[in-house]
């Protein structure tokens, strides 16, 4: 089933306590759908053309095959205070088959990241989701229209001048700078990957 081109608003908090977290969630009226383990693949060309382009091509394996693609929302200003994209995904009945035809049109570059997921939705298309990072640790991700991410972080107890726009890759990288190692694929080790 494809899933139209809709805007994407979204904020990240690291955090220490997760499932102090995943109470107030469920405090505040959010229902949880479930964990995931996902492994997702980004595509790119070898001149990382949608990269700096600020464009994303994504295949991710989790209960299911999808192929997402993200690009620059045009939005005045919501790309200052959130992360904001515009997506379109569709899902697959093979990844390798999608990632055959994906290098055959030249989008050879490949980076891979694993994550636990637990997903949580509330009426009006907000979600939130609790996730588990190889190396970086617990994070909680917010999407929702910028007024309902503020009042939501606010009834959480979250500074909003602590969120995070940047995408997990953006992180790891950081992550990877300040500890003074190589910013590869970011994958759980045997001991790391457990029931998340």
């Amino acid at each position: 089933m494809e899933k139209q081109s809709k805007p994407e608003i979204e904020l990240k908090f690291p955090l220490d306590e997760p499932e102090s977290m995943r109470k107030r969630l469920l405090e505040l009226g959010f229902v949880s759908r479930g964990k995931v383990f996902e492994y997702n693949l980004v595509l790119d060309t070898p001149g990382r053309d949608l990269d700096s382009q600020g464009r994303l091509l994504r295949l991710r394996s989790a209960e299911g095959f999808k192929l997402t693609y993200k690009e620059p929302l045009e939005e005045g200003g919501l790309s200052q205070r959130f992360k904001a994209k515009k997506e379109s995904e569709l899902e697959l009945s093979s990844l390798d088959t999608m990632r055959h035809i994906f290098h055959r049109l030249g989008f050879t570059a490949e980076r891979a990241y694993e994550k636990y997921r637990e997903h949580f939705t509330r009426e009006n298309d907000v979600s939130a989701e609790i996730d588990r990072l190889p190396h970086m640790g617990w994070f909680l991700e917010l999407e929702a229209a910028p007024e309902k991410i503020e009042e939501i972080a606010g009834s959480l107890g979250l500074q909003m001048s602590e969120g995070l726009r940047e995408n997990y890759f953006e992180l790891y990288t950081e992550y990877c700078r300040k500890m003074g190692c190589e910013a590869g694929d970011m994958r759980f080790s045997d001991r790391e990957k457990d029931t998340g």
